[in-house]
């Protein structure tokens, strides 16, 4: 059985870039920090692997993969088509409770000035919408994805149009939930991602 705690932590390392991209994982220091075996450890890695945030080379050793923009936009377009269709489901299937869990997020997010903290708010907003889907497979894909790209959070400067949009987007995302208005629903988390994306270039462009 794989320890979740481990997995979870060193994801977020990864994700938010404790760890930079191409960074040596060392199994036994590790270990250490952990107090395990380096047997729980390797597991951990090799689900990492599987999430497409490290690279193990057999004999020579495990890096953070490097943030590949080639890959980045592949996931891109998936992820813009499956957040589409979260939006849909969620207006379908979201319950009164799902709803009010949903508002008291918003609320934590419209006050948090702290972006690192912020970004976090961003994704467990995100899972809950999801997991409203009903659908397993859908949450558990789209989590993925936002890992691969949730690096690039950390490319955008300080103050980015795209974080201070964030209430706004969920805010108007809930209503449309509340009335299951369904294309809506799909269009605004479209638009949020698309938003992102924009966000991303012109950081990365910037001259």
């Amino acid at each position: 059985m794989v320890n979740m705690e481990i997995y979870n932590e060193l994801k977020k390392r990864i994700v938010y870039l404790d760890y930079q991209p191409k960074q040596v994982l060392n199994i036994k220091e590790l270990a250490k920090e952990f107090g395990v075996s380096p047997i729980p450890i390797r597991e951990v890695l090799i689900l990492l692997e599987n999430d497409k945030l490290v690279h193990i080379i057999p004999n020579n050793g495990i890096y953070v993969t490097d943030v590949s923009f080639q890959e980045l936009k592949d996931v891109f377009e998936v992820r813009l088509f499956l957040v589409g269709l979260s939006g849909r489901l969620a207006a379908q299937r979201i319950t009164p409770e799902e709803l009010n869990k949903l508002k008291e997020l918003l609320v934590k997010i419209q006050q948090e000035k702290n972006r690192r903290e912020l970004i976090l708010l961003d994704a467990e907003f995100h899972d809950l919408v999801n997991c409203s889907t009903k659908n397993q497979a859908l949450a558990e894909t789209l989590k993925r994805l936002r890992n691969q790209i949730g690096r690039l959070w950390f490319f955008v400067k300080e103050n980015d149009a795209y974080s201070q949009k964030i209430p706004e987007d969920f805010e108007e995302l809930i209503k449309a939930l509340e009335n299951k208005e369904q294309n809506k629903s799909e269009q605004i988390m479209k638009d949020h991602a698309i938003h992102f994306i924009n966000q991303i270039k012109m950081s990365l462009y910037a001259e």
